[in-house]
C-alpha cells in the first residue's frame, strides 16, 4: 500500500515510490528508493515536504510506530538496485501506461496484414484509432514510447517493423513540430507502408544471398500494391495513400516507383523511408546483422543525405541524439546500461539502467541512474564511454525490454 509520509516522519528503510515533484527536478539518483543512510534522509528532507512511500517495499522495522529517529546526516554515498520489473518508479509506471497503446497497435497491424495476407476485404479504421492513441502516447512519454520501439518479436518481423517505424515517425514528427493531424497521417502512413510486401513470397523476403533481376523488381512493386490494396478501402486519406506509395522514393531521384526526386518527393514518405531504412538496418534479418542505434545513424549520416535530404537527416539524429534510447552503452567503471531516458538538455547525460555492474555480473534488480542529477563525485565513475555492440557483450536488449515492460 501507498502512503503519503511528511519528511519529517521518514526513517532508514522506508520505500520512497514518489515524491512531491517531478523526479527530474530533483537531485537524486534513482527513481523509487530504499532509504539507505542518513545522508538519504538529510536530502529528502532539504527537498521535499512529503513523499509517498510503498509499505510492500519498505522493511518491517521502518514502518513500526517506534522506529528510531534520524542522526545527523553522514558524508557517504551507497549506491544500490532500486529497481526492478512492477517497481512503482516513475519509469516502470509510464511503462505501463504506454505498453497497452503499443500492444493494441501491434494487434491491430498483425490483423492487417494478415487479413491482407489471406485475400481479404481490409478495415483500417482500427488502424486510424491506435494511431490516435499512439500520437497521445508519445505527446506524454515519448521516452517509454522509444523505449518500446526497441521490443523486436522474432515471430512477427514486418508487424514490429512497422510498429517500431511508427513511433519513431511519430517521435520525430512531434520533434520538428508537426500539427497533430499530420503526425496521425504519419503514424498511419508508417504502420502500414509495408503492406504492400504480403505479396512477396517468403522465400524472396527471407533469402540470405543476393536477389535475381525478377526477384528485385517483384520487391520494388510492394509500394504499388500496396497503395493498391488499402485504396479498396475508401477508409483513408490519400495523404496516406500517398505515404505508402511512395516512401521508397529518394531525394536524388533514384527511388522508386515513380523516380520522384527532391521536394516532389512528399515530406511524410521522405520521413518514413528514412526510419524505414534506420529500423530496418538495426533489425536483425536473415540477409544481414543488426546495427547498433548508434552506427545506424552513422550510416544514415554519411549516406542519407542524397536519399532523405541533408537537412532531414541531421534533425533525425538531433532527435535521437548521441546515445538513443534503447541503445546499450558502458560506463567509465565498466558496468553495461541501457539508455532509457533522455531529454534535449542532457542528451549526453541521459538515464540508464545498469544491466551488468563493473565486474562483469548482470544486475538483479535493475538500478536506474540520472547521469543529469548525479552528485559530480560519482560522474566521473558512471559517466559513459560510448556506445557498444550488445552481440560483443552477449547482451539480448529484446529481452531486457521484454522483461522490464512485462510483455
Amino acid at each position: 500500500m501507498r502512503r503519503k509520509v511528511n519528511v519529517s516522519e521518514l526513517v532508514i528503510g522506508m520505500y520512497v515510490a514518489e515524491l512531491d515533484k517531478p523526479w527530474e527536478n530533483s537531485s537524486f539518483l534513482f527513481q523509487g528508493f530504499s532509504i539507505e543512510n542518513d545522508e538519504d534522509l538529510a536530502k529528502l528532507r532539504g527537498e521535499c515536504q512529503f513523499v509517498f512511500i510503498e509499505e510492500a517495499q519498505s522493511t518491517p522495522a521502518s514502518l513500526k510506530p517506534a522506529a528510531r529517529p534520524a542522526a545527523a546526516p553522514s558524508v557517504s554515498t551507497t549506491i544500490t538496485s532500486r529497481s526492478g520489473p512492477g517497481d512503482s518508479t516513475p519509469f516502470h509506471k509510464e511503462i505501463k501506461q504506454v505498453v497497452q497503446t503499443q500492444q493494441l497497435a501491434r494487434s491491430n497491424i498483425s490483423r492487417v496484414l494478415d487479413e491482407a495476407r489471406l485475400g481479404k476485404t481490409l478495415d483500417t479504421k482500427e488502424t486510424k484509432g491506435a494511431v490516435t492513441q499512439m500520437v497521445s502516447a508519445v505527446t506524454a512519454n515519448p521516452n517509454s514510447m522509444l523505449w518500446l520501439a526497441n521490443l523486436r518479436l522474432k515471430h512477427e518481423r514486418t508487424a514490429s517493423h512497422c510498429l517500431n517505424s511508427a513511433i519513431l515517425c511519430i517521435a520525430f514528427g512531434k520533434h520538428i513540430g508537426l500539427s497533430e493531424v499530420d503526425l496521425n497521417m504519419l503514424g498511419q502512413g508508417a504502420m502500414l507502408h509495408d503492406i504492400g510486401k504480403v505479396r512477396i513470397p517468403p522465400a524472396i523476403l527471407d533469402k540470405a544471398g543476393a536477389l535475381s533481376e525478377a526477384e528485385v523488381q517483384q520487391v520494388r512493386k510492394h509500394p504499388v500494391d500496396g497503395e493498391a490494396v488499402l485504396k479498396l478501402t475508401r477508409q483513408l486519406p490519400d495523404k496516406v495513400l500517398e505515404i505508402v506509395r511512395h516512401h521508397h522514393e529518394r531525394f536524388d531521384g533514384k527511388g522508386y516507383p515513380d523516380g520522384l526526386a527532391g521536394e516532389q518527393v512528399p515530406l511524410g514518405a521522405r520521413i518514413v523511408g528514412m526510419v524505414d531504412a534506420y529500423d530496418s538496418l538495426t533489425a536483425e534479418t536473415p540477409y544481414h546483422a543488426a546495427l547498433t542505434p548508434a552506427d545506424a545513424l552513422g550510416v544514415l549520416r554519411t549516406e542519407g543525405a542524397d536519399q532523405f535530404g541533408k537537412d532531414l537527416v541531421q534533425e533525425f539524429i538531433r532527435c535521437l541524439g548521441i546515445y538513443p534510447i534503447g541503445s546499450l552503452v558502458q560506463c567509465n567503471n565498466g558496468a553495461l546500461a541501457v539508455v532509457v531516458s533522455s531529454t534535449p538538455a542532457s542528451r549526453l547525460k541521459p538515464v540508464i539502467m545498469v544491466v551488468r555492474d563493473e565486474r562483469g555480473k548482470d544486475t538483479r534488480p535493475r538500478m536506474l541512474l540520472s547521469l543529469a542529477t548525479m552528485d559530480p563525485a560519482l560522474a566521473a565513475r558512471w559517466g559513459l564511454k560510448g556506445n557498444v555492440d550488445p552481440k560483443t557483450h552477449n547482451v539480448d536488449l529484446s529481452a531486457i525490454i521484454a522483461e522490464e515492460t512485462g510483455t
